[in-house]
Parts: C-alpha cells; sequence; structure tokens
C-alpha cells in the first residue's frame, strides 16, 4: 500500500510498529482532509481494503486524528 499512497498530493509518510507475533500499528500522515479523501477514494486502495477484511485482518481499528503538534529528539 505504500507504494500507492507515496502518489497521492498531500501524502507526507507513514510510521509502522509491531510486537513479534502481536499487533501492529501503521500510522499515515496527510497534509489535509483533502489528501485523505483522494487516498480513501483511491480504486486500488478501495480493492486492498476490501481484500484485507477478507483475507489479511481478523479485526482492525481505524482512527482518524489531527495533529495538534510534534516534537521529537535524537541524541547524536
Amino acid at each position: 500500500m505504500e507504494d500507492l499512497v507515496k502518489d497521492v498530493p498531500g501524502f507526507l509518510g507513514m510510521d509502522h510498529a509491531q510486537t513479534n507475533g502481536g499487533p501492529g500499528i501503521t500510522v499515515g500522515y496527510f497534509r489535509d482532509a483533502d489528501a485523505l479523501t483522494e487516498w480513501r477514494s483511491s480504486a486500488e486502495h478501495r480493492a486492498a481494503h476490501k481484500r484485507g477484511q477478507a483475507e489479511w485482518y481478523q479485526s482492525y481499528t481505524l482512527h482518524v486524528a489531527k495533529v495538534e503538534r510534534s516534537h521529537g529528539f535524537t541524541r547524536v
């Protein structure tokens, strides 16, 4: 899916983490709601969504949120 979404105007990137054999989380970042809507309405995304429900996922939860502030730290 990352190969598909990277070409959506307004896609800013994604992060993914998973525990060994356990649950995972993927966070996608979009410039605005219009960019997210374009991704959600993509034919390839809709097809993958249906396939995921049928074949890959037992369950999942989707959260749509706005990041108000973000900061980080990297020890050099």
